[in-house]
């Protein structure tokens, strides 16, 4: 039996690409379970068989989805902690830059609440776990922001890390509200308020217990 020749780098990200918005369409519609792979595939215009060229099981393909956006939000959180400046104008860049990922990948992001409401009859414990090496890796560089902010003496000594969590919270929270309101709801000035209120309470006020 032949091997199949890879594709090119530039063939094999346009194909996955296909995929994944096919898989975005039918896992929103239908669910995990109910959506088929003949269906994506159909949908993305190849061949049945070439899905499995790309992601071995319909799990795979899920996780990469749920993982882009991690791995986006990821790396932004971590760019804005290693750049220079006091931490609250650098968390109000954040929550700027978070307001326009959210709207530039809305169906990620609603996708992503279906699978999170849902993770542990979607994915296995394996999947499961690297969902959570995501968030405690966000929740690790947002602690680190505020603790530059503690050190730089803009807050308080509180708990970085339950502050982190308040803010991570918040923030998932405004999102939610901002998929089911998104015609009345002025996600970017919301957060962009949460971290005023959040910045001001971290320098004056005793929230939380110092460390």
């Amino acid at each position: 039996m032949c091997a199949r020749k890879a594709d090119p780098p530039e063939i094999r990200a346009i194909k996955e690409g296909k995929i994944k918005q096919a898989a975005i369409k039918f896992f929103a519609e239908k669910g995990f379970h109910a959506a088929t792979t003949g269906e994506i595939t159909d949908e993305a215009g190849i061949a049945k068989g070439t899905l499995y060229w790309y992601f071995h099981t319909k799990e795979d393909l899920a996780f990469a989805l749920v993982s882009d956006m991690l791995e986006e939000f990821k790396n932004l959180v971590l760019e804005i902690r290693d750049t220079r400046g006091p931490a609250a104008t650098r968390l109000r860049k954040l929550a700027a830059r978070a307001a326009e990922l959210y709207r530039e990948e809305k169906d990620y992001c609603r996708l992503l609440w279906k699978f999170r409401a849902d993770q542990h009859y979607v994915f296995s414990t394996d999947y499961v776990e690297k969902v959570r090496v995501y968030y405690d890796a966000i929740l690790g560089a947002l602690a680190d922001i505020i603790d530059q902010g503690i050190k730089g003496g803009e807050f308080r000594r509180i708990n970085s890390r339950h502050w982190a969590f308040v803010i991570l919270g918040i923030t998932e929270g405004l999102e939610l509200e901002w998929l089911e309101n998104e015609r009345e709801f002025d996600m970017e000035k919301a957060f962009k308020e949460m971290i005023e209120l959040v910045t001001r309470a971290a320098h004056e006020e005793e929230l939380f217990a110092p460390v």
